[in-house]
């Protein structure tokens, strides 16, 4: 059988419908970026989220502060997190420090030099 994970380490990495925290969701995508060196491609999409009265077990109310929804995908493995406005800045430099320290493979493209006539 598999190794049994503790159920509050479960709880403190997701957060409502199968969504990540913020630190899981970087952890994860340091584990897909990995993945991503063998083969394939890995697309992360942000999109503008204001939660919707009654969707999700969101309470409702008329100040519903808008949030970013991230989306990180590896063929068909996906991963996301919400990200409050309070913690755009914070989630925003760990997610810079994360990508520049997996973007070591890339090649730079040669340019062919025209010949003139």
């Amino acid at each position: 059988r598999g190794a049994r994970v503790p159920a509050a380490a479960l709880l403190s990495a997701t957060v409502g419908m199968g969504r990540l925290s913020n630190d899981a969701f970087l952890a994860g995508l340091d584990k897909h970026f990995s993945n991503v060196r063998k083969a394939g491609s890995l697309f992360i999409t942000f999109k503008r989220y204001v939660p919707t009265p009654g969707k999700f077990g969101v309470p409702k109310s008329d100040t519903a502060e808008p949030m970013c929804l991230v989306r990180a995908k590896l063929g068909s493995k996906a991963i996301s997190t919400l990200v409050h406005e309070k913690d755009v800045t914070r989630f925003q430099g760990s997610l810079g420090t994360t990508m520049k320290g997996n973007m070591d493979g890339l090649k730079q493209v040669e340019k062919k030099k025209k010949e003139r006539k």
